[in-house]
């Protein structure tokens, strides 16, 4: 019998979990080990500063109680969905935890992945539990238990080994990754903000007022016109310019609001 922890504990059968005939871990889920976590569902914590958040599940680790994963569900349209992964966001950082997952049923959007990136939500199908005996799935549509068959092996994915690696990082290692994603934040910010208030910006133009080399303002605008944060602009000459686009104004303003980019 596979269990896991609610606000009591309760069994799989006593949850009324279907069966489902796939027994595979596919690419967009990720895995953890049952045995260390228990799974809540309509979890509810409150902050240092009395503030009540609620989660439509929640990853408990089974040695220490205090460390907690959220995991909410996206839904509705394109702009709910889009101010639920920054929510999540906020919320998880009020009550200091590192990380949080997001389900989708659906593919997302470029800027629902790059906003994904820039605040640290990853979006997956679905969050697998598992253990010797079988998994359980958590998708947007609820929880499935699936056993484990000796003709269907589990197959585990690069998400896996990279929520250990993360895990087990040190605290300096932690440290440096977040500042690396404020810095790229800063950056993103930066040449938005360049392209609102210019107009149509070059790459030289973004690498000087922007203090970028080169090679990484490249880098910068590609991922910009990728997430249709920037488009192609359409003034005549020899050298291409960049524009902002809505989803980038939209962004631009998001990043202001929640202060995420502070002096």
């Amino acid at each position: 019998m596979v269990s896991f922890s609610e606000e009591t504990e309760l069994s799989v059968t006593e949850m009324g979990y279907t069966r489902s005939p796939q027994s595979s871990i596919g690419p967009d889920e990720m895995v953890f080990n049952l045995k260390d976590w228990n799974l809540k569902q309509e979890y509810t914590l409150r902050s240092d500063d009395k503030l009540v958040h609620h989660f439509d599940y929640a990853l408990v680790s089974t040695a220490n109680e205090k460390d907690v994963i959220p995991i909410n569900v996206l839904s509705g349209n394109k702009t709910e969905r889009m101010d639920q992964i920054v929510i999540l966001y906020l919320r998880t950082k009020n009550l200091s935890l590192q990380k949080r997952y997001a389900l989708s049923a659906i593919n997302v959007t470029p800027y629902e992945n790059f906003l994904s990136g820039i605040f640290s939500v990853p979006i997956v199908k679905s969050i697998v539990l598992k253990d010797s005996d079988g998994f359980l799935r958590i998708t947007p549509d609820g929880i499935n238990e699936v056993e484990k068959t000796s003709s269907s092996p589990f197959r585990f994915n690069k998400r896996d080994s990279f929520e250990q690696e993360i895990s087990a990082a040190p605290d300096e290692k932690r440290d440096s990754i977040n500042r690396r994603r404020r810095d790229h934040t800063k950056i993103i910010h930066d040449i938005l903000a360049l392209a609102k208030n210019s107009g149509e910006i070059g790459i030289t133009k973004i690498i000087y007022k922007c203090n970028l080399n080169y090679r990484s303002a490249l880098r910068a605008v590609n991922e910009l016109l990728e997430g249709k944060l920037l488009s192609i602009g359409e003034s005549p000459g020899a050298k291409q310019k960049y524009q902002i686009t809505t989803e980038g104004l939209l962004l631009l303003d998001d990043l202001k609001k929640f202060n995420f980019i502070k002096g």
